[in-house]
């Protein structure tokens, strides 16, 4: 059994996860139990077996009755609603909803919703492999100025993969011990 976590296939996958682009989501509307499946194939590698999902339908309903989501048309959501989704679902690991809500409103009010979101995927790409695996933690994306919101989202994303290096890495040594 290898005995170093860094080189298991747990931290070699999601050092190299490659976050869905803004046109990998559906350009039609999908109900609530179509976008928590969805989701889950992107989100799932983040859990641990004894986990529960991150996000569900009462989870989506609420968001969208605190705003932070708008309502689906038709009971449909569109891929802006579904991007919002995941990356609620992500920064919820370390930030509380309220903290979300103003990250994506000042996101959304300075930026358009693929530049704002590739940002996000670059960010979240680099944290990990960082975390799983460069420990280099010094490189950003594509940003080449930084702005206190983009270092705002860069080191929630640091912190998101650095807490899910603590689990998946706890879940391993002691599976590993057992």
């Amino acid at each position: 059994m290898q005995d170093d976590f860094e080189s298991t296939k747990i931290a070699i996958n999601l050092a190299s996860y490659r976050c869905p682009r803004y046109d990998d989501f559906p350009n039609f509307g999908l109900y609530a139990k179509q976008v928590i499946e969805f989701l889950d194939k992107h989100l799932s590698i983040f859990l641990v077996p004894t986990e529960e999902k991150l996000l569900t339908t009462t989870m989506i309903n609420n968001y969208v009755k605190q705003k932070i989501v708008s309502a689906p048309v038709n009971k449909k959501y569109d891929r802006d609603q579904i991007i919002h989704l995941f990356v609620i679902s992500i920064l919820k690991q370390v930030l509380t909803i309220s903290e979300i809500a103003k990250l994506l409103r000042l996101q959304i009010n300075q930026y358009e919703t693929t530049k704002a979101y590739n940002f996000f995927c670059e960010e979240l790409e680099n944290s990990l492999k960082a975390t799983f695996s460069t420990r280099i933690f010094s490189d950003s994306s594509y940003i080449y100025i930084p702005t206190p919101l983009s270092e705002a989202a860069r080191s929630a994303l640091l912190s998101f993969s650095n807490k899910i290096y603590v689990k998946k890495n706890l879940y391993w040594s002691y599976n590993k011990e057992n």
